[in-house]
Formats: structure tokens, C-alpha cells, sequence
């Protein structure tokens, strides 16, 4: 019989118990039948068994693709125009609101911004038609189409976008005595710090893929309501029922339309992306040396950082990427005959 002091099988003293215990395992290790990845077979292994190939079918980063620095530079420049057109509307406010700017300049904003937009959106549809056309030269195409616009339609087209426009300038004038005292009880402070946390609010929920033109459905409900409540905080600071006026057409003209005029131009060339982009860098770096200078200069910084110097992080942390795949995935189910069942 074995003793608490001896071992099992050699009788011998606990000092060689561990290494007697240690063949009794390979031993009966040899005598199991080998294991088989099936559920209905009783097996003698326990539940969490994994054999000898259970990382045979280990696979690392199998979907990963190789990103390129200036794909990644091209696509933060949604981010970047969109963060510049905020901050032209805001300078905007302030400049007519606290610096004594006088309204005509806003309302000749107003009137650069519908121009450019409505210019843009007719230079691209132009420019679609004439490379769906096959007319070698621009010149050629512009004149063929010329040819083919009689007075009548050129005068329905224009009174239809009159009409529109006289109505949606009309609603805002008449509303903006309501808008202005919408917001008026609230104090100062409560509307600025309102204004910067939906400002925030509305940069990061905005839509940016459909900017770039990978979603078709604008996506940024969330982001255009928190700007729409900005501007109508910020207009209950407004003198004038003209400043409110101008203030919600600048918001609608830079939240609600600037996105899908920004969207065309991106597919139809990235170059002019880009210099639409600086466009409006410029014009915001402008306006934000009008108010403050290091203000501008805190601004040029984190456009920046945000069109290069993110993607070089991200570029960096790519490499220590190790996304793993193996047998205890989640198994898809798939179903041969489902065309034979329909």
C-alpha cells in the first residue's frame, strides 16, 4: 500500500512522487483516442480541450488594409472646411454683434455665399453634361447649349428660384422679431457656454462621409439641429430684427446648404476641393486676426492638427494594429438551400 510519504506506483519517497505522477499523465495521455471537433461523440476530455492544430488556423489582420498618408490628408479636409465655414459664421456674428461692423458687410457675405453656391452647383452640372456629351471642348459644349435656350425657359427658370428665394428671405424677416426674443431672458453666460457645447455637439455628430461622398443620405440630423439652436441663441444677442435675419441666413446658407455643395464638388474633382477648403481657411483666418491674433493663430494650429498631424498618428498607431481570427470565432450560418427553398 502507498503511504502518504510514498508514491503511487514505485513506493519510493514523495521527492520522486512528481516525477512518477508526471509519466502516469503521458501514459494515459497515449491510451485516449484521439480528439475529434464534434458535439454529438462522447469523448473523454473536458469541455475547453483544445488539441495540438488549435492554432494552426490563427490569421492576423485579415482584413487589414495599408493606408496612404495624403488618402488620409484628402479625406481630414471635410473636417477642416467644415470647422472654417463655423468659425467665418461666428466671427461674423461677433464682428457685426461686438465690434460695431456694420450689417451691409454681413448681408454682402450672405450675398458671396448664395452666389458661390448657386456658381458652384450650375459649374458642376455643367460639367457633368459636357463629359456625358462627348463634345471635345468646353467652348464647343457652352455653345452648343446656348443655342438650345430660348428667352421663355431662361425666364420661368429665374422666376421659380425669384419666387423661392422672396418666400424663404420673407419667413425669416417675419419671423426674426420672435426669434430674437425667443432666447432674451437667458443670461450671458448660459447662452455662451449653451453656444460652445452645441457647437461641439454639432462638429463631431456632423456627417463628414456624406461630404466626402460615401453616404448618399445626409446623415447629420443631429449635428444641423444643435447648429440651428446656436444660431438662434446667438440671435437673441442680435440689435436689429435685420441682424436676425442675416444671422439665420448665414446659418442656413453655411450648416444646412454648404454640406451638399461641398459633397458635389468633392466628386467632381478633389483639386477643387482642396482649394475651396483653403478658400475658406483664408477667409476664417481672416476674419479671426479681425478679432483677436492669437486667436487666429490657435485656430491655424488645430487645422493642422487635424489635417496632418492626425493622419500621421493614425498612421503610426496602424502599425500596432493585431487584429486575430481563428477557430473560436463565432461561426456564420449558411444555408445551401436557400434559393431551393424559395
Amino acid at each position: 500500500k502507498a503511504t502518504d510519504q510514498a508514491c503511487a506506483l514505485c513506493q519510493a519517497e514523495r521527492q520522486q512522487s512528481l516525477f512518477c505522477g508526471g509519466k502516469q499523465e503521458v501514459l494515459h495521455r497515449l491510451l485516449l483516442p484521439p480528439w475529434q471537433r464534434v458535439l454529438w461523440k462522447h469523448q473523454p476530455y473536458h469541455d475547453n480541450h483544445t488539441d495540438a492544430t488549435f492554432l494552426d488556423e490563427l490569421i492576423t489582420n485579415a482584413n487589414f488594409s495599408e493606408y496612404d498618408f495624403w488618402r488620409i490628408v484628402r479625406d481630414s479636409v471635410a473636417v477642416s472646411q467644415h470647422c472654417a465655414a463655423t468659425v467665418v459664421f461666428l466671427a461674423m456674428f461677433c464682428l457685426t454683434n461686438y465690434r460695431g461692423v456694420r450689417l451691409r458687410w454681413m448681408l454682402v457675405m450672405d450675398l458671396l455665399l448664395g452666389a458661390a453656391g448657386c456658381g458652384a452647383m450650375l459649374s458642376i452640372a455643367c460639367y457633368r453634361r459636357w463629359s456625358e456629351s462627348g463634345v471635345p471642348t468646353l467652348t464647343a459644349f457652352l455653345v452648343q447649349e446656348a443655342k438650345k435656350v430660348t428667352i421663355v425657359s431662361t425666364l420661368s427658370a429665374l422666376s421659380t428660384y425669384v419666387r423661392i428665394c422672396f418666400l424663404f428671405l420673407t419667413a425669416i424677416y417675419t419671423l426674426s422679431p420672435i426669434l430674437r426674443t425667443l432666447t432674451q431672458t437667458i443670461s450671458h453666460d448660459t447662452v455662451a457656454a449653451m453656444t460652445i457645447c452645441f457647437l461641439s455637439l454639432h462638429l463631431f455628430s456632423h456627417d463628414y462621409k456624406f461630404v466626402n461622398g460615401r453616404d448618399k443620405p445626409f446623415g447629420g440630423s443631429v449635428s444641423l439641429n444643435a447648429s440651428m439652436f446656436v444660431s438662434v441663441l446667438l440671435t437673441s444677442r442680435s440689435a436689429s430684427n435685420l441682424h436676425v435675419a442675416l444671422i439665420m441666413c448665414c446659418a442656413v446658407q453655411i450648416f444646412a446648404l454648404a454640406p451638399r455643395v461641398f459633397r458635389q464638388i468633392r466628386l467632381t474633382s478633389e483639386t477643387a476641393s482642396c482649394i475651396c477648403a483653403l478658400v475658406f481657411f483664408a477667409l476664417a483666418l481672416i476674419l479671426l486676426q479681425t478679432l483677436n491674433s492669437l486667436l487666429a493663430f490657435l485656430f491655424a494650429t488645430v487645422i493642422f492638427g487635424i489635417t496632418f498631424v492626425a493622419p500621421l498618428t493614425f498612421m503610426y498607431i496602424q502599425r500596432f494594429k493585431n487584429h486575430i481570427n481563428g477557430p473560436w470565432d463565432e461561426a456564420v450560418p449558411t444555408n445551401r438551400h436557400d434559393k431551393m427553398g424559395r
